[in-house]
């Protein structure tokens, strides 16, 4: 009985025993915070509150003169709080562009406590980052990681100014990449799950080796709290804008001057494409160098600079980091196969202006047109249509009246307003041209069209498949 119990006991003590090992970041930490600050962004409201002039003359109002000491009443002050990091030795501070946003006066606290005033170099809301200017001497830069080298599952480390309550670190891994918030037209966020809170925007995130991946911008959270959902820009994104920043003011971003959507699935097969992938051509901008590159509508852009389009979205990010001039090669799905072109680089202009359409009215004096295949009813671009539907003089197409409901174009948003340009990639000039392409896709045993839709100038493909025959 004795070497039965001894000998179970040796078996127990056979089995490896994992060790339990606490990993510290205490070394980072201590080598990240010098360069870490606290930004506290004021601004002078136009109108003081009325419970303050309420008080006016008052005993408390030497109290609220004190608080308010630019002006005592007359001058209630909107203060924000936020996080950012030392840029380079010059003096450059990076932050969150919502942070400083409108603000009258910007102070950086550091890490030791000093406190100085700051100046906004550039703001750039797109990207939601901005640069101040602070004088001082002796400063510690954080160390700029290369963002596109961190994978999903690294840990990071998290600092900032949550709350107001000074430089406050925490820990998570990156738990997804190339996030789209729909925020921005450039969103490529590193998703986080290290906690961040208000206070936090504009502090950076790091990576276990202490360099700098990203800077915190965004949380999820129905609450307003942290739920361990949280959003970096990327490093790289973040040297592009900064540099550009410092150096211009202002970020000068390249467009191509194409109208482009998402190449779904269903797109991808009606185009025999391999796979749903790149940025499907829906328009060009007639002022743009892209009118004498070659590409057309219902080009598929598939590589842009060597590089592969992975989706829609990604096409503006790249061509947004492209020097303005540049010619560079592009790759196009066209007709079931890849054709090689270059195009031009133009500047992204600053604003994009509404255009104003006329009034419509009621009056119905209109030919239409049924298509069958596709139930919808069609009328041709007269000046009572285009004054009913709001539609431009310089219309073209056959506009939709009407849609039959449950039908797949009825699925796939077409509405009454809206403009047929093509079918097919064969143009719709006239009943005629309507009722040609339908008897070719009636022969041709089609179970779909490849419709390309004007609406309000915004033009873009839909695959609509047919009427089933009873």
């Amino acid at each position: 009985m004795i070497f039965r119990i001894v000998g179970f006991v040796l078996l127990l003590l056979s089995f490896p025993v994992r060790a339990q090992t606490v990993v510290s970041f205490a070394d980072t930490v201590k080598k990240v915070l010098p360069g870490v600050v606290s930004v506290s962004a004021t601004k002078i409201l136009a109108e003081p509150p009325e419970m303050m002039l309420a008080l006016r003359g008052s005993p408390f109002e030497q109290f609220f003169k004190e608080v308010y000491r630019d002006g005592g009443f007359d001058a209630p002050k909107s203060i924000l709080l936020g996080s950012g990091f030392v840029y380079d030795q010059d003096g450059h501070v990076v932050t969150s562009s919502h942070v400083v946003e409108n603000m009258s006066e910007v102070m950086v606290t550091m890490n030791d406590g000093t406190v100085v005033a700051g100046k906004v170099l550039g703001k750039d809301p797109k990207t939601d980052l901005a640069v101040i200017k602070i004088e001082k001497e002796n400063l510690s830069p954080v160390v700029l990681g290369d963002s596109d080298q961190a994978e999903i599952g690294d840990p990071v480390l998290a600092v900032g100014n949550p709350f107001g309550l000074g430089n406050t670190v925490t820990a998570g891994i990156i738990s997804a990449r190339s996030r789209d918030i729909q925020v921005g037209p450039y969103d490529d966020f590193i998703q986080t799950d290290a906690a961040i809170n208000r206070g936090n925007s504009g502090g950076p995130l790091f990576d276990a080796d202490g360099k700098m991946i990203g800077v915190n911008t965004a949380i999820f959270s129905p609450s307003g709290g942290s739920v361990g959902i949280a959003f970096a820009v990327p490093s790289k994104m973040v040297k592009t804008v900064a540099d550009a920043l410092i150096k211009d003011g202002v970020v000068k971003r390249g467009r191509l001057g194409l109208k482009i959507q998402t190449v779904t699935p269903e797109i991808a097969k009606t185009l025999k494409m391999p796979k749903p992938y790149g940025a499907l051509v829906a328009g060009l901008d007639p002022a743009s160098p892209v009118v004498k590159s070659g590409i057309k509508v219902g080009d598929v852009v598939i590589a842009f600079n060597q590089k592969e389009v992975p989706s829609m979205r990604a096409l503006p990010r790249m061509a947004a980091e492209t020097p303005v001039g540049s010619v560079v090669p592009v790759t196009v799905w066209r007709d079931g196969k890849k054709t090689d072109l270059s195009l031009k680089v133009s500047e992204m202009p600053e604003q994009v202006f509404a255009k104003v359409l006329p009034k419509g009215t009621n009056k119905e004096t209109f030919e239409t047109k049924r298509i069958n295949l596709l139930g919808v009813t069609l009328a041709e671009p007269t000046a009572d249509v285009r004054q009913k539907y709001h539609l431009p003089k310089n219309a073209t197409g056959l506009v939709v009246v009407n849609v039959m409901p449950r039908s797949d174009a009825a699925v796939k948003g077409l509405r009454a307003g809206d403009l047929l340009v093509e079918l097919d990639k064969k143009t719709l000039s006239s009943f005629s041209s309507a009722e040609q392409w339908e008897k070719e896709a009636a022969e041709l045993g089609q179970e779909s069209a490849f419709v390309l839709i004007d609406r309000n100038g915004e033009r873009f493909f839909a695959v609509v498949k047919f009427i089933p025959v009873p």
